[in-house]
């Protein structure tokens, strides 16, 4: 059975935007707004930690 460890993904991106509820993440290619409630940030290193699902439909991965 999966872990919820292993149904995050980390993204490395630049912070574009943000408002009370929202980051807006650029990896690269992709940018997108994404709740602020679904990711953890790491303003240290760049990365964004966030669910699996949510990274794919945001196109991050």
């Amino acid at each position: 059975m999966p872990t919820v460890e292993s149904k995050l993904t980390d993204i490395t991106g630049e912070l574009r935007g943000e408002t009370d509820r929202a980051y807006r993440i650029y990896d690269g290619k992709t940018t997108e707004w994404v709740a602020k409630s679904l990711v953890e940030r790491n303003e240290y290193d760049g990365t964004f930690t966030m669910p699996r699902w949510l990274a794919v439909e945001k196109g991050f991965v």
